[in-house]
């Protein structure tokens, strides 16, 4: 009998483990909002991403290729991070304050992996319940791999997933505070369609206001009033209640389905 390929992980992986949940998904923007509170990381963002002109065709790229590193093959794996690598270097220049970026800058690349890392981990932990410190580790320690192959440095990054709270409140304070260019590609994000109107969008805003700190809530005009505080916890009571009742092929994405068909 073969044995299957598993990937760059190892079988009982934490991420593996979370990131199998679709409804992560809506945690989508709330990340990007985390990533361009960076000024250098607005800037290269809104230079050189093409989702103003093919955002769904963006998203798509943005969420299928983090998900073939997680679950794919060991060849899967490795082409899924060749290509994020191949996408961060012509992602250089100038920002509108005058410094440079460069999309491979370790402390750039620090930032992005731990705004994933804390914003799926929050949003599971909201519906599926709190990990133990021992998989809060190891979540991390696995994001810490990815993170190394795209060019941050082991002195760059949190050695533990304590080292990473204290870290995004230190960004939080010093670095991570959004500047016109980075307020301006919030509003693309949280609009993608924009004849839509905010009403439609209302839903969503006040999920994606209830992952993120405060600070980035008010920088951004995301309001949080008796109203979304109470649609945001509405809105996870009832993934708490539904998510365990959904068949695999809802519940479940594309790629952990695959991954679980190769163990079987």
């Amino acid at each position: 009998m073969s044995v299957p390929d598993l990937g760059i992980l190892s079988r009982d992986s934490v991420a593996r483990r979370t990131n199998r949940e679709s409804f992560l998904l809506l945690g989508g923007a709330a990340a990007v909002l985390l990533q361009i509170a960076h000024p250098l990381v607005a800037a290269g963002v809104g230079a050189h991403s093409t989702y103003r002109s093919d955002f769904f065709g963006r998203l798509s790229r943005t969420v299928n290729t983090p998900l073939a590193v997680v679950f794919g093959t060991t060849a899967h794996a490795r082409a899924g991070l060749r290509r994020i690598g191949r996408r961060h270097v012509p992602v250089r220049g100038r920002a509108p304050d005058g410094r440079s970026y460069d999309a491979r800058d370790p402390a750039l690349v620090v930032w992005v992996q731990v705004t994933l890392v804390l914003t799926s981990l929050r949003l599971y932990e909201f519906v599926l319940g709190r990990l133990g410190e021992t998989d809060r580790d190891a979540y991390w320690q696995e994001a810490r791999s990815f993170a190394l192959e795209l060019g941050a440095t082991p002195e760059s990054l949190p050695r533990t997933f304590s080292d990473v709270l204290a870290y995004e409140r230190h960004m939080l304070a010093t670095e991570a505070i959004p500047d016109a260019n980075g307020v301006a590609l919030a509003r693309d994000v949280i609009r993608p369609i924009r004849w839509l109107p905010d009403i439609a969008y209302w839903p969503f805003d006040a999920i994606t206001a209830g992952l993120l700190p405060p600070s980035l809530r008010l920088a951004f005009g995301l309001p949080w009033r008796t109203r979304e505080r109470l649609w945001f916890r509405f809105a996870i009571c009832a993934l708490r209640l539904f998510v365990p009742l959904v068949p695999d092929r809802i519940r479940v994405v594309p790629q952990a389905r695959g991954y679980e068909a190769r163990l079987r």
